[in-house]
């Protein structure tokens, strides 16, 4: 049977990848096709009517776009597909209800890792018949919507084949990037975090594959794509013992080294009490020269809310044992949460002013659909919106208002997919790479001034959210206007501020992007057609 496979891809969607290849071995002929914006919709609708799918599965990775997917499968319908429709990824599993009640075009949807659920599908399809009593899926008998029982996960990893990948490489600093996943699921429980409810039906948390298979997999990208650097998008890379931690890094890079892969690099992931000095270096052994840490927030009240399981000290230990051993450490503050305080936010406002050589950006705690966040909410009364986007109102109504204000006059600066401080973190990157490929004087100076740029961007955010707070504090919360004239007033200046910075920004990026093209060996740049854009800290 015939498939269409549709995600968004602003790096490279793994999981469409595994459905892909998983359903090709079955003998199926499976297509991913990118949707990441609305304004791509004509084309992806177009795209996929041409390539005449049996089946049209939609993977629906991120809450807030739900809509975008909605609007696209209300289009293929009015152009006339009559295929089967389907939907799946963290949404579907847990808000299959939800779906299937408010839209009449889907047909069912797959809950949890879909490759084998996928393949019956199809396998069902091919028989002529419709998709019906298989784990994994809940689909329509008439008027009623029947569940299917859980699957369980897959217990080994390495038995399903590779991930299907674009032909079209993804550059940074002009070398050739690929992306890879040597586990699925997190050790760890956190309230807001929909991976471990994700995992919580399939009784099986985390996953590791073998070091070996991991090491075919980045031989053959290194070999036959000339992949020099790795994005592993694991949930969890660093395992939480310091003694298995360092003994699976380092089979990993004996496997590596036996396959006859050169220099390579790697970004990796990790939870802050499990990166001690020997985890450090052993991940800067391994190849790792930036790592992902879940620092989340500064203050031991608001990260035992969160539901973590490290001190505001494993944030800075871990910061110092990566800088120790040779490794750029980034990170996203969590500034607000339904319960947090005006002195929260300065604890963390404070522990980001102490590290502005560093790469980091700002959020607000969400929620989403099945996390322990969203039941503890909904029990207090305070969980606000729907399926589609949930929300709360923060007890402290100081802390409310200043992230409304900061809602308008951070968006580009912070908020915004690609804000300032997420473009700042992908030139990082391309800053290290260079250092360590294509030393040089001029690479030095290139350096200098990325480490420049963004130690003066993060310090003006750092001054701009304490005069927003300032603000806030002396301000009568029930002057609304006087609020909204702040936010406005804010972020114009911030916008003025930022033209240049941003400008700055593209520059540098192009400066890496062209050196490293015209300086690294052929097989390592990629071809001229590329993927190249500022998407690469979105992964984090």
């Amino acid at each position: 049977m015939k498939a269409a496979l549709v995600g968004p891809i602003q790096q490279e969607n793994l999981a469409l990848g595994y459905l892909a290849s998983y359903a090709r071995r079955r003998g199926h002929d499976v297509r991913v096709v990118a949707y990441a914006y609305r304004k791509d919709l004509d084309a992806t609708v177009d795209a996929i009517l041409a390539a005449e799918p049996d089946l049209v599965g939609l993977g629906i990775a991120f809450q807030n776009n739900v809509d975008d997917y909605v609007a696209l499968l209300r289009s293929l319908r009015a152009k006339g597909y009559r295929g089967h429709l389907t939907c799946g990824g963290h949404v579907g599993t847990f808000c299959w209800q939800e779906l299937l009640a408010e839209l009449p075009e889907l047909d069912s949807v797959v809950r949890h890792d879909g490759e084998e659920t996928l393949a019956e599908m199809l396998d069902t399809l091919a028989r002529g018949e419709e998709p019906r009593g298989i784990a994994g899926l809940v689909w329509r008998e008439g008027d009623r919507v029947v569940k299917g029982p859980v699957r369980a996960a897959a217990a080994d990893l390495d038995d399903l084949p590779w991930p299907a990948r674009s032909n079209v490489p993804y550059v940074v600093g002009g070398m050739t990037v690929d992306f890879l996943v040597t586990a699925r699921g997190c050790v760890g429980e956190c309230s807001y975090c929909s991976i471990a409810a994700y995992t919580s039906e399939q009784k099986r948390a985390y996953r590791l594959r073998a070091p070996e298979a991991v090491a075919d997999e980045i031989a053959y990208a290194h070999h036959e794509r000339g992949a020099r650097v790795f994005f592993v998008q694991d949930d969890l890379f660093v395992l939480p013992g310091e003694r298995a931690a360092v003994a699976r890094m380092q089979k990993i890079k004996a496997a590596i080294d036996a396959r006859g892969v050169g220099d390579v690099v790697f970004w990796i992931k990790g939870r802050p009490e499990s990166v001690t000095p020997a985890v450090a270096k052993a991940a800067r052994e391994m190849g790792a020269i930036h790592m992902f840490l879940g620092v989340e927030n500064a203050s031991a009240k608001r990260l035992a809310y969160l539901g973590r399981t490290h001190l505001p000290i494993h944030n800075e230990s871990a910061i110092e044992s990566c800088r120790a051993a040779g490794i750029v450490p980034s990170f996203n503050f969590m500034l607000f949460d339904p319960d947090c305080s005006l002195d929260d936010v300065e604890a963390t406002l404070a522990m980001a002013s102490e590290h502005l050589d560093l790469p980091w950006n700002l959020c607000r705690t969400e929620v989403y659909s099945g996390t322990a966040l969203r039941d503890r909410l909904a029990a207090e009364g305070r969980l606000q919106g729907d399926w589609r986007s949930w929300g709360y109102r923060m007890r402290d109504e100081r802390a409310e208002v200043l992230f409304r204000i900061l809602r308008v006059s951070f968006h580009e600066r912070a908020l915004a997919i690609d804000s300032l401080l997420n473009r700042l973190i992908s030139l990082s990157f391309a800053r290290q790479l260079h250092a360590h490929f294509l030393p040089s004087a001029a690479t030095a100076a290139l350096d200098a001034a990325v480490t420049e740029l963004g130690v003066q961007v993060r310090r003006e955010t750092v001054a701009a959210l304490r005069e927003a707070r300032d603000h806030v504090l002396a301000g009568d919360l029930r002057d609304a206007e006087a609020m909204r004239r702040f936010a406005i007033e804010q972020g114009l200046r911030l916008g003025a501020r930022d033209m240049p910075l941003r400008a700055r920004t593209e520059s540098l990026w192009e400066s890496f992007h062209g050196r490293g093209r015209s300086m690294m060996p052929q097989r390592a740049r990629g071809p001229r057609r590329a993927r190249g854009e500022f998407g690469v800290a979105s992964g984090s």
